[in-house]
């Protein structure tokens, strides 16, 4: 049995231990740049969907403070507006479309005066809805169906991740 061991040890199938391999020192990589993501946008785009009610009255004057010029009436809107996302607003988002009469261009009027609180300066899922009363001065004729109330602030003057991308033309209704 020695002789085969001896065999074996001469054509290198019986070996003494092999000492333990070494490990290559590695080098220790530095501080690594990271990008903090983005927030997610909900349901992949940055689009708001606005719900917007509204009750309109007129008066030629109001609260004995406010008179309307010789033509004009003023018109009360109400409003209640909410979104499915959060988005930043004000009374500045509410203006009136109008014509004098059917064959008229429309007008815009953004001029109005808010003579209750509109509201919180965010609207959304978490911080709810706004509700307010504007008054506007316009003519006290008008072709049918006006005037015709919408929310809107053009983009480049929104704040705010989310965008309310075209006019929202208000629906009569609760403004509770």
């Amino acid at each position: 049995m020695a002789a085969l061991i001896a065999a074996f040890y001469v054509i290198g199938c019986v070996s003494s231990p092999s000492p333990a391999p070494t490990v290559a020192p590695t080098s220790t990589p530095g501080p690594t740049l990271s990008v903090l993501p983005s927030p997610t946008l909900i349901g992949g785009n940055d689009g708001a969907n606005i719900q917007f009610n509204y009750k309109l009255g007129t008066a030629s004057e109001f609260s004995g403070l406010q008179k309307a010029s010789p033509g004009n009436l003023l018109y009360l809107l109400q409003v209640k507006v909410s979104s499915d996302r959060p988005v930043q607003t004000s009374q500045d988002w509410f203006g009136m479309e109008y014509k004098v009469n059917a064959t008229d261009s429309v007008h815009t009027s953004n001029s109005s005066m808010s003579f209750v609180k509109y509201g919180p300066s965010q609207i959304g899922p978490d911080a709810g809805l706004a509700r307010g009363e504007i008054i506007f001065e316009l003519p006290a004729t008008m072709a049918p169906g006006y005037p015709k109330p919408y929310y809107y602030m053009p983009l480049e003057d929104q704040q705010g991740q989310y965008k309310v991308y075209d006019k929202v033309y208000g629906t009569v209704g609760d403004v509770q």
